[in-house]
């Protein structure tokens, strides 16, 4: 059997695991909220529903960490893997959406959303019991350029919200500079205590960010409370509160991105395989990856039952993993608790939400750097006769192309274009291809020479 790592084994005790779930839950938590944000502002639904959403979608996330955490039957990668709702889906579900409003009401139509990932998630479940065959091609330089490209992507993004936080200020006459300001405050803080020999003092690093970020807002007028008196006092989410239904056109849509969510759970699942000292590519990492898929896929499954959205791993806990060198899953037990008091209880939640983006952008940017991070040492770890960075850097370099071109070309049908615009997904698949292109191109030779 594989030999756990000690740390892996590690229990902090309950006020350390505590403070080192609280970085986690600071890391995930505008992920968590922002994609039922995003959906429903742009889908124009009541704030009813709007806060059903986020709610169910903090709920859920912790429901769903505590399946991936603990394996449970074959669900579940036992690694410390915080569950939470997919950015990949925003574009899709929205595309979709708007044409069912021709024959459904809004709620209807998210009921057919919801039944047809429903679908999409136990076709992914199904699959994922044979990931394990494809362990020829899914090599270092896949899975490396698949974290390397979620890495870069989530950068990119946050310095985009960075400067869009920026031009929101200036437009409203405030003081813009506060944006930089703040961002470069928890992360310099972050970072400074990230560094330090002291163990708790690597724990408290992201914390200790956001609290002077937080508190530096305050001293500027920067956070808004006004907004809790609009929430409810407690919460439970509701089965088939979506009357559930399924569209054969919506699954074929749909069912596409739920494996590029996949290809992106598995550069995740290795990232944090790597830095629980495990061993890529040995038979116990197929099996944590395989529970890691089912558990995804389950999650999901469970998620739109429940009227939320399709629940994905998250990459920047091995970010935060990597800031306080603590990867038991033990933590995640109290991650998990915290999300789910925060679905119940949505003024707790509304404190979090209070904190201004500013501040968790300047931590996030530095956790997503980690990521980055990980999946070049993924690469540089993989075996000497199989990693090659020519490899990983053409698959990124044909990511990030067919992602810009897309955007750009009419040739393609409009879902297809859609879906070429993740640069994850397309380098991920362009490294697959070369890898098979390789071994096809080096079997004859390896005939020969025998």
């Amino acid at each position: 059997m594989e030999k756990f790592a000690s740390a892996f084994d590690y229990r902090p005790p309950p006020p350390v695991s505590l403070l080192i779930a609280l970085q986690h839950l600071l890391a995930v938590f505008g992920a968590v909220i922002t994609p039922p944000l995003i959906l429903a502002h742009s889908m124009a639904l009541p704030l009813a529903e709007t806060s059903y959403l986020v709610s169910a979608s903090l709920l859920i996330s912790g429901v769903a960490t505590l399946i991936q955490i603990h394996r449970i039957g074959p669900l579940g990668s036992g690694l410390l893997s915080i569950q939470g709702t997919s950015f990949t889906f925003i574009g899709p579900l929205l595309a979709v959406y708007f044409p069912l409003l021709e024959n459904y009401t809004p709620s209807q139509a998210l009921g057919v959303l919801m039944g047809s990932c429903a679908v999409c998630a136990l076709i992914v479940g199904v699959c994922a019991q044979f990931v394990h065959r494809l362990r020829g091609v899914i090599t270092a330089n896949v899975t490396g350029t698949a974290v390397i490209l979620i890495g870069a992507s989530l950068v990119y993004t946050t310095l985009n919200n960075l400067l869009r936080e920026f031009a929101d200020l200036q437009k409203a006459g405030d003081s813009p500079w506060l944006v930089p300001l703040l961002a470069a405050v928890v992360l310099g803080i972050t970072l400074f205590l990230a560094r330090r020999r002291n163990r708790y003092l690597r724990i408290v690093s992201v914390t200790a960010g956001l609290v002077v970020g937080f508190v530096i807002s305050l001293l500027f007028g920067l956070v808004d409370f006004s907004g809790l008196r609009e929430l409810e006092p407690f919460f439970l989410p509701q089965p088939n509160h979506f009357p559930l239904a399924v569209d054969a056109a919506v699954v074929a849509v749909l069912l596409p991105v739920f494996f590029i969510s996949s290809v992106e759970t598995l550069g995740d699942l290795t990232a944090t395989s790597r830095l629980s000292g495990f061993e890529v590519g040995s038979p116990g990492y197929w099996r944590r990856l395989r529970g890691g898929l089912s558990g995804d896929a389950f999650n999901s499954f469970l998620a739109a039952v429940f009227g939320s959205f399709p629940n994905t791993s998250f990459s920047q806990n091995n970010g935060v993993i990597r800031l306080t060198g603590v990867c038991s899953p033990y933590v995640g037990r109290y991650v998990a608790a915290l999300l789910c008091l925060l679905g119940m209880f949505p003024l707790i939640g509304g404190l979090f939400i209070a904190i201004p983006a500013a501040v968790v952008y300047g931590a996030t940017l530095l956790m997503f750097f980690m990521v980055l991070l990980s999946g070049i040492g993924i690469v540089n770890a993989g075996d000497a006769a199989v990693k090659s960075w020519p490899v990983v850097i053409a698959a990124i370099a044909v990511g990030v192309a067919v992602s810009l071109a897309a955007k750009h070309l009419t040739i393609f049908p409009r879902q297809l274009a859609a879906l070429l615009q993740f640069p994850i997904s397309t380098g991920a698949v362009a490294a697959v291809l070369i890898e098979l292109s390789r071994k096809l191109i080096s079997a004859p030779a390896l005939k020969a020479e025998a």
